[in-house]
């Protein structure tokens, strides 16, 4: 009797997600425990075992994330090994289906599970890695410190013909602060200094203890003061309000505003463009990596079974973070664009994972079908 493709697609999908997820764990509880063992002399003080509950929790999910792709192509591997090993395939192919039937329902599978990875970072996993950073270098620092000071704000911007210095933000400004208009040589026109910077949640900014200081043809030709002034700027409170730290612990949404401000005030952005298109390629480069995998495992004349699956998915695995790092240290450079960097690896597994399944493809095409 033959099964309904529904039916079998089902069956073969839900077989990868359970060995992905299994995978996964397994996976996961080896990385932990390694990193365990490599910070566990830094694990002493007053509350230190909730510390380190807690740390784990939130490293679990910083983490799994990381080394969700890599277990997704080891599951990819696994499953059809096993389908081999027990006979399962055999009768899959006596049932008149084509390998395109299996390797569209484990990708498939693959897919889904990809998109809600994505999903997942961004409400679970860039809060934990956050709040582990914030966990290791309060509680556990070598040089315990504050961890604001991780998240100082930046100083220096540019925006049109003005450069702001503003060194201490407060709630509802900044203390401290000198403003600098050039004109369009970038000659210094004047200088404004003040004590505080306040935004008065219109279109203008309050200044407190103003020195004016004018200049031309960089020399300074005078200097005003006041007690309050107020000055218009392109710029509200939260325009200035540029987040520092690790772009990986940003949301989507927080990168795609950081990386316009920035743009917009003269800062670098590349690293978080990068990390901003890499948020999309990163999860989906297991399907292409996935669809090597599956090829190699169908291969004819092939033993070992599942040794071999795990030992070529390690492979195509550390394939996958090599390009990763080599793209994005490409990407943040300025070498290649972000937007390319970040796509480059998930192109060259697709196009690895097309040329294996057509050399496998019309292999078996040339041959006449055998027993396995």
């Amino acid at each position: 009797m033959r099964l309904r493709p529904p039916i079998l697609w089902r069956y073969l999908a839900g077989s990868f997600t359970k060995t992905s997820f299994a995978t996964l764990a397994g996976v996961l509880a080896v990385v932990l425990v390694v990193d365990f063992a490599d910070r566990a002399y830094s694990f002493k003080g007053e509350g230190w075992v909730w510390n380190v509950i807690h740390l784990y929790v939130n490293l679990a999910a910083d983490f799994g994330y990381q080394i969700a792709p890599a277990a997704l192509v080891l599951a990819a591997g696994i499953t059809v090994s096993s389908l081999r090993v027990q006979g399962e395939l055999t009768a899959f192919r006596a049932l008149g289906y084509r390998p395109a039937m299996m390797i569209g329902a484990i990708l498939t599978a693959c897919a889904l599970i990809c998109t809600g990875i994505i999903f997942i970072n961004e409400w679970v996993v860039v809060g934990a890695a956050r709040k582990a950073e914030e966990i290791k270098r309060t509680a556990f620092s070598r040089k315990p410190g504050d961890f604001r000071a991780y998240l100082e704000q930046q100083r220096w911007f540019r925006s049109g013909d003005w450069v702001y210095n503003l060194r201490d933000a407060t709630d509802t400004g900044f203390h401290s602060v000198s403003l600098y208009e050039f004109d369009a040589s970038f000659r210094l026109i004047q200088r404004i200094d003040a004590a505080a910077m306040d935004w008065d949640h219109g279109k203008a900014w309050e200044l407190t203890d103003v020195t004016v200081s004018t200049f031309a043809d960089g020399q300074r030709e005078g200097a005003q003061t006041f007690d309050h002034t107020s000055i218009e700027l392109p710029e509200t409170l939260d325009d200035l309000r540029i987040k520092t730290g690790k772009p990986r612990q940003m949301s989507m949404f927080q990168l795609f505003d950081q990386v316009r401000l920035r743009q917009r005030l003269g800062l670098l952005d590349l690293e978080f463009k990068h990390e901003l298109y890499n948020r999309i390629s990163y999860p989906y480069a297991s399907v292409a990596g996935a669809l090597i995998a599956i090829r190699l495992a169908l291969r004819r004349h092939r033993s070992g079974h599942l040794a071999t699956a795990m030992a070529e998915a390690l492979g195509i695995s550390l394939l996958m973070f090599t390009l990763w790092t080599v793209f994005r240290a490409m990407g943040i450079s300025g070498i290649l664009s972000p937007g390319v960097a970040a796509v480059s690896p998930l192109v060259t597994l697709a196009l690895i994972g097309v040329a294996v399944d057509l050399v496998q493809t019309m292999g078996q095409r040339r041959v006449i079908p055998e027993s396995l």
